[in-house]
């Protein structure tokens, strides 16, 4: 069966030096999707309460920045090169779309593709809810817990107060006498 690096014979390439970047997660996209035939590289998300958070690894043979390609977006996510190296196969909008007209085999693959990465994406995010919704019930369980042990103190300070308020009274009527 062929592969999609099969299909891939008329992208120029690029190598890139370690830890510099591919693209960054909101750039215009430029009109290329990417393969990679050696090295190795992130994906990572910014996140606003850290640093940069590493969503996957990607290894030779695979290929990322199809969505920008398609859509026109701006990049989702940032990839950054881990190796001393990498070298990058670049396919165009110009030549995707001859693909397009002349390789249904390529579009077929690259949709497949497209598909597994978004059930890894599903799988990961009902993991990801799963746990939330578990700490979510944990918390719930605990809370009302919290609030009988709050709600008895005061309680407590108000009886508390009330039998000194009786004593005073009766001290006090006591000295009357």
């Amino acid at each position: 069966m062929a592969t999609i690096l099969d299909f891939v014979h008329s992208v120029f390439t690029r190598v890139y030096p370690k830890d510099s970047f591919i693209f960054k997660e909101g750039e215009e996209s430029d009109g290329n999707m990417y393969f990679l035939f050696q090295g190795h590289l992130k994906v990572c998300k910014n996140r606003q309460e850290e640093t940069d958070r590493s969503i996957k690894e990607l290894f030779p043979g695979e290929f990322f920045g199809e969505i920008a390609l398609i859509s026109g977006r701006p990049r989702a996510m940032s990839v950054q090169v881990l190796s001393p190296s990498a070298k990058v196969g670049v396919l165009n909008k110009g030549v995707f779309e001859k693909l397009e007209k002349t390789s249904p085999q390529f579009l077929l693959m690259l949709l497949k593709n497209t598909f597994e990465k978004l059930n890894r994406a599903e799988t990961k995010l009902e993991a990801i809810y799963t746990e939330i919704h578990r700490k979510e019930e944990e918390n719930q369980a605990s809370a009302p817990a919290e609030e009988a042990q709050t709600s008895t103190e005061p309680e407590t300070n108000n009886e508390e107060q009330a039998n000194r308020s009786e004593e005073t009274s009766t001290e006090t009527a006591g000295k009357k006498d």
